[in-house]
């Protein structure tokens, strides 16, 4: 029996999502339906993810490039309009030789004394390099807090990711698989999310 997640991990248990993650993992898709189906599935995550702002308070909503910026909108359309937020952008890859995050664009400013939660989008925990990365930033940075929304984790990937930063870290995955490849896939997956959605695995 696999272990149980650490309890700073949530995952979905909506027949819903279950439904449009087994129509995701379809290779066939072109990257319009790609796109359509992470929206709805951020949507659904959103949903599950307490957002709340003390007063005088802005949340900062972090976007991983490339993949993370099909997950913006629908996640913007679910945080009350009362709640201020700003957006910031981080690049960060994975090594597709020795699989370790590679940071190629960061422009985060001086933390504004206001900004001390983060809400982190990027559809897809691997190996969880990336994640942990993005969260030592931040942590470095001067967040108090982060929830990180993905819609597929491997268990794997989740588990190191949730022993980054657990005092402070909230991870609403929306599925867990169960293995990784050899080159950092997961398995079964849903491919390479980002090369998908912009359809660069078809040239």
């Amino acid at each position: 029996m696999a272990p149980s997640l650490p309890s700073n991990i949530t995952t979905l248990q909506d027949a819903t999502f279950a439904s449009l993650l087994d129509k995701l993992r379809d290779p066939g898709l072109l990257p319009s339906q790609v796109c359509a189906l992470i929206a709805q599935l951020t949507t659904l995550l959103a949903r599950q993810t307490t957002i709340k702002a003390e007063s005088n308070e802005t949340i900062a909503v972090v976007v991983i490039l490339r993949s993370g910026l099909a997950m913006f909108e629908p996640l913007m359309a679910e945080i009350p309009a009362n709640i201020p937020t700003v957006t910031y952008h981080l690049g960060i890859f994975r090594d597709k030789h020795n699989l370790q995050p590679v940071e190629y664009y960061n422009k985060l400013p001086p933390k504004p004394a206001t900004v001390r939660k983060a809400i982190v989008v990027d559809p897809v925990i691997a190996t969880g390099g990336t994640v942990g990365a993005v969260v030592s930033i931040l942590k470095d940075w001067g967040i108090e807090k982060v929830t990180f929304l993905s819609v597929l984790a491997s268990r794997e990937g989740a588990m190191r990711v949730a022993n980054v930063w657990p005092a402070s870290t909230q991870f609403v995955l929306g599925a867990v698989d169960p293995d990784l490849d050899e080159k950092g896939y997961i398995q079964p997956g849903v491919g390479d999310i980002g090369d998908r959605l912009f359809g660069t695995n078809l040239v």
